[in-house]
């Protein structure tokens, strides 16, 4: 009786991580395009300053920097995945959540932020 405790223990546990990490993708993506557009506005809108361009410079860092956090984190949820479906199926469960669509959104924000991040680096050489 007390496994079967900790197994529930440990499955309401990883719902609740996984709930967490999609609630926190969503504040980064918020922030990240919250600062990054700000400042790609006031780049364009001030241009003709000289050395303007390096003002993205902190969009390009973050991109590069939330692409590789959410790399590693989508390549770490396959372990989350698979623990929340050995739970389901030593617990007996009919279904469990599919943590892995965390994985897709990430790799899929991973992309964007790869793209940004290349734009912005040509619009530095070519201003």
């Amino acid at each position: 009786m007390q496994a079967t405790e900790i197994l529930w223990g440990q499955y309401k546990q990883n719902i609740e991580l996984y709930k967490f990490y999609m609630e926190l993708i969503v504040k980064f993506n918020v922030f990240y395009y919250a600062v990054t557009g700000a400042i790609v506005s006031f780049f364009f809108a001030n241009q003709s300053i000289p050395n303007m361009k390096y003002s993205l410079l902190l969009p390009i860092i973050m991109s590069v920097a939330f692409a590789g956090f959410f790399i590693y984190g989508a390549i770490l949820m396959k372990y989350l995945r698979e623990e929340v479906f050995n739970i389901r199926d030593i617990l007996k469960l009919e279904a469990a959540p599919d943590v892995g669509v965390l994985s897709v959104l990430l790799y899929i924000f991973s992309v964007i932020f790869i793209l940004v991040a290349l734009s912005l680096s040509y619009a530095v050489q070519i201003y």
